[in-house]
């Protein structure tokens, strides 16, 4: 069966710039989600109680300017979750490490 997968996006302008989607391995959502700042070349950004919120009730959460201590060329960063087919991405299990960070 396969895994689930977080996708990131970064935007500019309203425009979608660059994108990937990482395999969520073991259920370890946080390296998936330090991967693709890796891909995006950024720093991990700050994460507060609001990303938490999003993301556990929408499976997605977005990331702009104030939340990045260094400069940043785009407008945010957009993380989503993407379940195979089939699987709801509402599980109702435990808090992910994403939502503790």
């Amino acid at each position: 069966m396969a895994n689930p997968r977080l996708w990131g996006r970064v935007v500019r302008r309203l425009k979608i710039i660059k994108n990937e989607t990482v395999e969520i391995e073991n259920g370890d959502i946080e390296e998936a989600f330090l991967e693709l700042c890796r891909r995006f070349d950024v720093q991990r950004p700050l994460q507060l109680p609001k990303h938490n919120r999003e993301f556990e009730q929408f499976s997605r959460t977005f990331y702009s300017r104030e939340h990045f201590t260094e400069s940043i060329d785009f407008d945010k960063l957009e993380i989503e979750l993407i379940m195979p087919d089939g699987q709801n991405k509402k599980s109702g299990g435990p808090r992910t490490p994403l939502m503790d960070a």
